[in-house]
């Protein structure tokens, strides 16, 4: 499925041999959201209204709210040639079928805009866009044909003016990092996280995790070459294998050891939204001697909440201001992650507080 992305369009000047001059392109109505500064809102309790550089045909509006979530190429998941597969939408509206999921929809200014107020406040971490469908037009029935992705997401301060929270616990905490750009890899990483219920700020150190090199913990045991997995199933595998989810983090213990261990120290704040409480931490950066990668500006996002199952877990976004594979500026990094609180009993006794470098 064709999308744009929008930022900026540049529109062609059309010369008429037979008037010799410059027609002014009539484009179909531009969409933006208002309030956004470099595609950041502040405030998540606040309705989102999307503008239009003109008014609208109201019939012509099939607009969602959706977790900004992509294959490696950039396209939407349910882009894919599976009917089957959706989007993770907050809000959807269609006028014509009047199909109307998680809030209300309201045109403003003479259909020239269009606010939504959400039931639930949306997720913090991560990353969010407004979807609209190809068919968008204007009174004079000039219309997109495809479909247009407007990326954006909220920002959130730590100067303590939201308060405090006991609802996240400090300890131990495994996160899975899937880095997409600058280079699609998986980074495992132990985090030891001390919050301050009274006023939400937390401090922590998060450290390289490597999978478990004791091969005798397979039977038969595995070869000097590669690790014992125990999650899922009993496998011996080469050290570099991906972790499926955050439940096998019994299989990575912390390595701070050079040159392929590292650990960094990060400050940040935790607050409540609703029955989630957002993490995030100020950015800060991390130093890698094996690969030689270092990364400045880097934030991990998340929303955690209890599961059914009683287990606290997060999931949320990655990003960095900019990579560099030894002296080579790859650019900013993004990515998505996934972290889970480990009990005491169950968590390695050498993850490094946040005392250490």
């Amino acid at each position: 499925m064709k999308k744009i992305i929008l930022s900026a369009i540049a529109l062609p000047c059309l010369w008429l041999v037979s008037v010799g001059g410059c027609e002014t392109y009539d484009s179909p109505p531009r969409p933006a959201i208002e309030g956004a500064v470099d595609g950041i809102l502040s405030d998540p309790q606040v309705p989102v209204v999307v503008r239009f550089s003109e008014p609208i045909d109201p019939n012509s509006l099939r607009i969602q709210l959706i977790k900004l979530e992509t294959d490696l190429e950039g396209n939407l998941l349910d882009e894919d040639p599976d009917d089957a597969t959706t989007l993770t939408s907050f809000f959807s509206l269609d006028p014509v079928t009047s199909n109307n999921f998680g809030g209300t929809g309201e045109f403003l200014d003479d259909d020239s805009a269009f606010r939504i107020t959400l039931n639930v406040p949306p997720p913090v971490g991560p990353s969010l866009a407004i979807v609209i469908e190809a068919g968008l037009k204007d009174l004079e029935g000039n219309d997109w044909a495809v479909r247009q992705v407007i990326p954006f997401g909220y920002q959130l301060s730590c100067d303590g003016s939201t308060g405090g929270t006991d609802k996240f616990p400090s300890g131990a905490y495994f996160f899975l990092v899937d880095v997409e750009v600058p280079i699609p890899v998986q980074i495992q990483l132990w985090g030891l996280i001390d919050v301050d219920p009274a006023t939400g700020s937390f401090v922590g150190q998060f450290t390289n995790a490597d999978r478990n090199p004791d091969g005798e913990r397979c039977s038969p045991a595995c070869p000097e070459t590669e690790a014992c997995r125990l999650l899922p199933a009993e496998e011996c595998v080469v050290p570099s294998t991906k972790a499926g989810t955050e439940d096998e983090f019994s299989d990575f213990v912390p390595n701070n050891v050079l040159p392929v261990g590292y650990s960094f120290k990060v400050d940040g704040c935790v607050i409540e939204q609703g029955d989630a409480v957002v993490f995030v931490n100020l950015p800060a950066d991390v130093d890698i001697t094996q690969p030689d990668v270092f990364v400045q500006g880097i934030q991990l996002t998340s929303s955690f909440a209890v599961d059914p199952n009683g287990v606290f877990r997060g999931t949320g976004a990655v990003t960095g201001e900019i990579v560099f594979i030894g002296d080579n500026d790859s650019g900013p990094a993004s990515g998505n992650l996934v972290a889970r609180l480990v009990d005491p009993a169950e968590a390695p006794p050498d993850i490094p507080g946040p005392s250490a470098e």
